[in-house]
């Protein structure tokens, strides 16, 4: 799975591309991908969701822009 964002710049919303290349929204979950979503288990919380089938699947994907995946990162470690 790719936790991402989608949208215009400013108004991304979360989501989540699985491997068969289904795009899903993650705002049942969060209203943005940041430093304590991940933090607070986010990414076990959206593979649990995934699994329980609790998320909207997103259309029209093709036509958002891809944004950064993290929403104001604190620092980067590289």
């Amino acid at each position: 799975m790719k936790i991402m964002r989608l949208g215009e710049k400013g108004k991304e919303q979360p989501a989540v591309m699985v491997p068969s290349g289904r795009y899903y929204s993650l705002l049942p979950l969060t209203p943005d991908v940041d430093g304590e979503f991940l933090a607070s288990g986010g990414v076990d919380k959206v593979r649990h969701a995934l699994e329980a089938g609790s998320l909207p699947e997103l259309e029209g994907v093709a036509a958002l822009r891809v944004g950064p995946p993290i929403a104001r990162p604190g620092s980067v470690v590289g």
